[in-house]
């Protein structure tokens, strides 16, 4: 399939399984999953096994997937760079959400089970569903869009980024590892653990069989190290950079614990990202803030330095669909907040506070980009979702 008929025709879980697998070939990219027998497995990996999950993931994306021995594949012909390509897919990806109307908890399971059904594996010992992060497609842009699209998922203390380029092995060459990506067991199979049959029945029984193992292991609660403080220091500091072995002992500090120990948690609040919106954001408000000082229009909380402030979605979806994707977040003050109410300003006041938000915060505006042309369709399409 060529790449506009598959941007025109893929349904959401043939776009975020093209997003979490898809690779540069020969001709364009390919969508692969392959896995291995496991030591944990029910049954053996047979040639009927393999039709048999061929058939389910063909079926879960749409999508007519071929065996090649034991890979399933799916081509998509085209000749844009990567960055571009993967680029395009996140903006469907938004778009399709929209068009569908999808719940939040079902966006959430349907990006865990893309990341993790067609490649990923569990590791009993440590606690981890895992896959790799394809060094030929890892890069800022992407990982940009990896971040904002995860920001979608509740519980981000579950997740956690195994990056290699500081380990020994790794910078003296003799095993250049994969960043990897990996999930709380416990957390996955709770969550999706019934789900992932639906694609991929072998990974489904192991899972199934080892059920006591996985219920002896713990949920993460609390930790010291954010998975968003760690993949934005991935991307800013280690990502395509060649450092120095003193410059790595310094980033291996300033990093402040074990590569392979741990898992990455949020102690600011176990839901959600709007928290760490709410923490990290400065106090200024995204609609007024040239036209007023943030004193004159909140206050600050009882024996802090803080300003109260209101995390705003530019785009409310529906009332199952928040989409609490930090680009689509954004600080306002309290009046601004209330004045963006459905109804409740005046509509040319409203669509100024909305030009006002797009200068004053571009993560949003490109976030709202996603689903128009210019900036104009962008405050229009805004307005008309006011709650």
């Amino acid at each position: 399939m060529n790449e506009h008929d598959f941007l025109q025709t893929a349904s959401l879980n043939a776009l975020l399984a093209a997003f979490a697998n898809a690779k540069p070939y020969a001709c364009g990219y390919i969508i692969e999953s392959s896995y291995k027998s496991s030591k944990y497995e029910v049954n053996p990996l047979t040639e009927q096994m393999y039709q048999t999950n061929n058939m389910l993931l063909s079926q879960y994306t749409g999508l007519p997937f071929q065996l090649n021995k034991t890979k399933h594949q799916f081509v998509i012909q085209s000749t844009t760079r990567c960055d571009d390509f993967f680029a395009q897919i996140y903006r469907r990806i938004q778009q399709k959400r929209f068009e569908t109307q999808i719940s939040d908890n079902a966006f959430e399971d349907a990006i865990l089970l893309s990341f993790f059904a067609l490649r990923g594996s569990p590791d009993f010992k440590m606690n981890f569903y895992s896959l790799d992060l394809l060094r030929s497609v890892v890069s800022p842009k992407y990982l940009d869009n990896l971040f904002n699209l995860l920001t979608n998922l509740s519980d981000l203390r579950q997740l956690n980024l195994n990056f290699r380029e500081l380990q020994e092995q790794f910078v003296s060459g003799e095993n250049e590892r994969n960043t990897q990506f990996r999930i709380n067991l416990r957390y996955f199979n709770d969550r999706v653990g019934t789900q992932l049959a639906q694609i991929n029945q072998y990974k489904a029984d192991i899972l199934q069989n080892n059920k006591a193992i996985i219920q002896d292991k713990s949920i993460v609660q609390k930790n010291s190290k954010t998975f968003v403080e760690r993949i934005i220091f991935y991307t800013s500091k280690v990502l395509d950079q060649h450092k120095t072995k003193r410059e790595i002992e310094q980033l291996r500090k300033e990093l402040g614990f074990q590569y392979d120990n741990g898992i990455d948690a949020r102690n600011k609040r176990n839901q959600g990202i709007v928290q760490y919106v709410r923490v990290y954001f400065p106090d200024e408000c995204a609609a007024c803030k040239q036209d007023y000082a943030i004193a004159d229009r909140s206050f600050k909380y009882r024996q802090s330095d803080r300003y109260y402030m209101e995390v705003h979605h530019c785009i409310s979806f529906s009332a199952d669909s928040t989409c609490d994707q930090i680009d689509n977040l954004v600080k306002l003050c309290p009046a601004c907040h209330r004045a963006l109410s459905k109804n409740r300003a005046d509509e040319t006041y409203q669509r100024r506070l909305i030009s006002q938000i797009f200068d004053n915060a571009p993560t949003a505006k490109a976030f709202c980009l996603n689903f128009v042309d210019n900036e104009q369709q962008a405050v229009d399409f805004v307005y008309e979702r006011l709650r």
